[in-house]
């Protein structure tokens, strides 16, 4: 495919969900509730990841002579034998049937749904999601619920992470959830994975005791007009003084560029935004944490919606909505 959401090998998009179409609108629909073996093939996850030491031609005296590697391995997708990587043989691998499993006893023993799961990047990354059934209300109806993403790689672009995220109902926004400076537990792919272990350091429950807290904190703190400027200036751009900023304007071209950002970005997002007129929002710090992320997961430029999924979730754009919350908390 075009887009980063990887191909199953039946040709479908890599993406399985649950209720509502995802905002990225792609992937097989599944009712509420259906067995995990359904989400595993839906998402196009019924494959492993394979490893084989990697082999090259030498031609050192003009006679080709075929010679295995005892320091890398490749890494390839046993449905389609599409290359993943080249690993050390110290890799340890998450295969998408334990990103699956990993939800077992939390959808048989604590009520929660699997809502999405799927795969990025020609099967490079891989997914799930599950919805935790916490639901917090805001002020003005405004309607948070608890998530629960646990991913992994296969290209050392990302470590094993669960994390706590959060989804607001009324535009789709994503946020991680982050308590005391911690938003995920990963693991490095020196490590092998341990799911019972996994949970027990996500600490489940306290985490979004914690947030909501901070929720309703945002939702009461009004913000000025300049606060809101150095607010985006520093989520974006990593501005977090008035003097950085200055210094920023000192080159007129860079000045200009940064005038084009506030007027595009800034203003679209605070006013444009769904949810950007409820009472937990407007002109409060809450707004200016949901207008970057709205923003970042529905707005900013991207190459197409696969891209801006895996940016939104796993790159640049989830680097910038977890300093947006930093900075909100800072200024609490």
């Amino acid at each position: 495919m075009a887009h980063e959401i990887a191909t199953a090998a039946d040709g479908r998009a890599g993406i399985a969900y649950a209720g509502q179409a995802p905002w990225h609108g792609l992937g097989q629909r599944l009712t509420a509730g259906a067995p995990l073996e359904d989400w595993q093939r839906e998402a196009g996850l019924e494959w492993t990841a394979e490893r084989s030491a990697v082999q090259y031609v030498s031609d050192p005296a003009g006679t080709p002579v075929t010679k295995t590697s005892k320091q890398y391995d490749v890494l390839y997708r046993s449905d389609t034998g599409g290359v993943l990587s080249i690993v050390s043989p110290r890799y340890q691998i998450v295969q998408p049937k334990e990103i699956i499993e990993f939800y077992r006893d939390l959808v048989e023993s604590h009520g929660y749904e699997l809502e999405t799961a799927g795969m990025l990047k020609d099967g490079k990354k891989v997914w799930a999601l599950a919805n935790t059934r916490n639901v917090f209300e805001l002020r003005g109806e405004d309607v948070v619920k608890g998530y629960l993403l646990l991913a992994t790689s296969y290209d050392g672009t990302l470590s094993t992470q669960a994390r706590f995220t959060s989804v607001r109902v009324v535009c789709n926004n994503t946020l991680s959830v982050a308590t005391e400076g911690r938003s995920d537990v990963a693991i490095p792919h020196s490590t092998k994975f341990d799911a019972s272990k996994v949970k027990l350091e996500l600490g489940i429950g306290d985490a979004w005791k914690d947030y909501t807290s901070k929720m309703s904190a945002m939702s009461e703190r009004i913000v000025s007009q300049n606060e809101a400027v150095q607010f985006f200036m520093a989520a974006y751009h990593n501005l977090a003084t008035p003097q950085a900023i200055e210094d920023s304007q000192a080159d007129p071209k860079h000045a200009a560029r940064l005038e084009k950002f506030m007027s595009e970005r800034m203003t679209n997002a605070l006013f444009a935004s769904p949810g950007a007129n409820l009472a937990s929002a407007k002109g409060m710090l809450w707004g200016l944490v949901n207008a970057v992320t709205f923003d970042v997961d529905h707005v900013a430029p991207a190459h197409n919606q696969g891209n801006r999924l895996h940016s939104a979730w796993f790159g640049n754009g989830e680097a910038i909505k977890r300093r947006a919350w930093d900075l909100a908390v800072e200024m609490l």
